[in-house]
């Protein structure tokens, strides 16, 4: 059978007209791939302009993509020579018929796939989140690796997921629809997408129409822009933050000239009615301002005749003009000078206290400008101050007199309990005998003569002996030895003034047929010592040894000095004893005593002494102390005259007491 030409070209015209369509479907693709190139490439410029002084790792990205692109014109080359070759193809289908027709079907599916080859190359190589979905509100069907990842979701639930199921603001999905429909395109619109472990981020997102084999497809690219965002916001809280400070600044600079304005006003007002002398003197020493203060201070009545009197201050007000030469180096060297006091001539000739207040002014290059300052009248306040020492003094002198000096210092400390303890003290009482019989023979003035004569006699002796009185009690005198301050040897020093004032009291003239004598009772031992009383102060001692020491003395003999065992053992090296027996102490019961007789004379004489079998290092020491001692020999005491009845009883001298100890050392 014949072949029947008009069908043959019938058929051929429509395979032809089939070429034609996939050659125009291979364009459309061809031009899909070139808007997904150049949306990419888009971004990276985009991104580019945005980040390019903050990100610079973006260059690379940016090659990536130009590479892709370089990549994507090639296959658009490749295409464009394709069709070419179709072109040719198809006149030669013509002639060629079905192999060709196949031949260039093959050649067309072969350039497809290596087009989308192609497009997931670079779709995986790019740090752009690539989605592709039917439509925007489809679902996805393709996802970049890098989508993936920066979304947090799997490849295998990918199909599950809207592009919406992303979107943390449901109107940004409206957005995006309105201006694609409108504009067939998004580009670069700025959304909040939440990854799938609900972390928000920024992105920029644009949306492009693309054909892939026979379908149509939506592209959207999304460039995370967290980091840009983050620094706009920064920028604008800083932004925000320079405006405020402006606004406050300017603020303040009206506050301020509002205040200064207002100071100056009010410097005025002060400068007129102040009741200080407010001045400027200049380098040369005369005023060149003054206010009626200053004039009225020093007598002048008005600022004018004291401006035009007083030409010079040194030499005319400063009593003492090495003063004002004092003040001017001051303020060369520390520019100001704050409660500077200085004598003044008034106008009538009186001198003033003033105290100055001056600073110095000067000009950039150092010069001097003028003082500045302002006075006041002290003398008032001089006067009183002066009024207060002296009352100060006479007090501090009168709790002196009543407390040991560290106690007082430490009362005037505000300590508020005051109370120490001592383990090596020496405590004396002493007693006059037969008072009550002597007074009755005085008058009350008489008594109290007698009593201040006798012991201010023993406070002298006291304090040659750095030990310290602690009160009187009618005719007892108590008085302790390493306490407030502990001394070297208290026992020692106990002993001495015990023996000294048993001399002193046979100086002083009998009354009647009573003779002046004490009874002295002495215990050495640890005490309590410590302040009494929160009006009128008391420094007390307490503990067994004072008790001791005042049974001492009450179970004493007229005129003997009654001491423990204790005392004995301590000074048996040193000083005679002669032993009394056992006593019946209250409290204490038998308690073995001693009298103390006088101090040994020489320490040779000690060693030979039977009770001590040979010479220790105590003894030793002792004897070297003494050796290096001056001791002065007077054994004569100075005789007193006759009391006369209501005559004052005279206290003995520092240098006479310094006689009785010298005797009482010297044995």
């Amino acid at each position: 059978m014949e072949p029947n030409p008009t069908r043959e070209s019938a058929f051929l015209h429509q395979e032809i007209a089939e070429l034609r369509a996939e050659v125009a479907r291979l364009k459309k693709e061809n031009n899909d791939l070139q808007l997904t190139l150049l949306a990419t490439v888009e971004h990276g410029d985009t991104v580019e302009s945005e980040l390019h002084a903050t990100n610079r790792q973006l260059q690379s990205e940016i090659l990536q993509r130009r590479k892709a692109h370089a990549t994507l014109q090639d296959i658009l080359e490749t295409v464009l020579k394709d069709k070419a070759d179709l072109e040719l193809i198809l006149k030669a289908t013509a002639e060629h018929g079905d192999v060709l027709e196949y031949q260039l079907y093959t050649q067309a599916v072969e350039t497809m796939r290596q087009s989308e080859e192609l497009f997931r190359a670079i779709s995986e190589s790019t740090p752009i989140l690539m989605i592709l979905t039917q439509r925007l509100d489809g679902f996805i069907s393709f996802a970049n690796s890098t989508s993936l990842n920066q979304l947090g979701i799997d490849a295998q639930n990918l199909s599950n997921y809207h592009l919406r199921d992303f979107l943390v603001n449901p109107e940004d999905e409206r957005l995006l629809i309105e201006q694609f429909q409108a504009e067939g395109a998004v580009k670069n619109q700025e959304v909040q997408v939440k990854r799938a472990n609900g972390e928000v981020i920024w992105v920029s997102a644009s949306v492009h129409p693309l054909r892939l084999g026979a379908g149509e497809a939506l592209l959207t690219t999304l460039y995370d822009i967290s980091s840009r965002k983050q620094a706009e916001a920064s920028l604008l809280d800083y932004q925000q933050l320079l405006e405020n400070q402006a606004q406050e600044l300017e603020e303040r600079v009206e506050r301020r000239t509002t205040e200064l304005r207002q100071a100056e006003e009010k410097y005025r007002s002060i400068f007129e009615n102040a009741v200080e002398g407010i001045y400027q003197v200049s380098s040369d020493g005369h005023y060149l301002s003054a206010n009626p203060a200053l004039a009225e201070i020093l007598g002048y009545a008005s600022t004018e005749e004291l401006m035009a009197m007083v030409t010079n201050v040194d030499r005319q007000l400063y009593v003492q003009p090495m003063r004002r030469f004092e003040l001017i180096a001051y303020l060369k060297r520390y520019r100001s000078v704050s409660d500077f006091e200085s004598e003044l001539y008034c106008k009538d000739g009186s001198i003033i206290w003033v105290s100055e207040n001056v600073r110095l002014i000067v000009r950039d290059d150092g010069e001097i400008v003028c003082f500045e300052g302002s006075l006041q009248n002290i003398t008032h306040r001089r006067r009183t101050q002066e009024e207060l020492r002296r009352h100060r003094h006479r007090t501090e002198q009168l709790l002196l007199n009543i407390l040991p000096q560290p106690i007082a210092e430490r009362l005037k400390q505000e300590e508020k309990t005051i109370v120490d303890s001592f383990s090596n003290a020496a405590v004396m009482f002493a007693d006059i005998v037969n008072f009550t019989a002597i007074s009755s023979n005085l008058s009350p003035e008489e008594v109290v003569d007698l009593l201040n004569s006798v012991f201010s006699t023993f406070d002298q002796l006291a304090e040659l002996k750095r030990l310290e009185k602690v009160k009187t009690i009618g005719d007892a005198y108590m008085v302790v030895g390493g306490v407030p301050m502990p001394i070297d040897d208290p026992a020692g020093a106990i002993a001495d003034m015990a023996l000294a004032m048993q001399k002193v009291a046979q100086t002083f003239s009998p009354i009647g047929n009573h003779p002046i004598m004490l009874r002295i009772g002495i215990h050495q031992g640890p005490v309590t010592a410590g302040i009494i009383g929160s009006r009128k102060f008391s420094y007390d001692l307490w503990g067994d040894t004072v008790n001791v020491a005042s049974r001492m003395e009450t179970l004493g003999e007229p005129g003997q000095i009654q001491v423990t065992q204790t005392f004995f053992e301590e000074l048996r090296d040193r000083y005679r004893f002669e032993e009394r027996g056992s006593i019946d102490v209250k409290g204490k019961g038998m308690m073995k005593t001693y009298w103390l007789v006088g101090k040994i004379k020489s320490y040779q004489r000690k060693l030979v002494n039977p009770t001590m079998s040979k010479e220790t290092p105590a003894t030793k020491k002792i004897l070297e102390k003494e050796k290096a001692r001056s001791i002065i020999s007077s054994n004569n005491l100075p005789e007193r005259q006759p009391r006369e009845p209501q005559t004052a009883i005279p206290a003995p001298e520092l240098s006479d007491l310094a006689e009785y100890t010298s005797d009482i050392t010297s044995g």
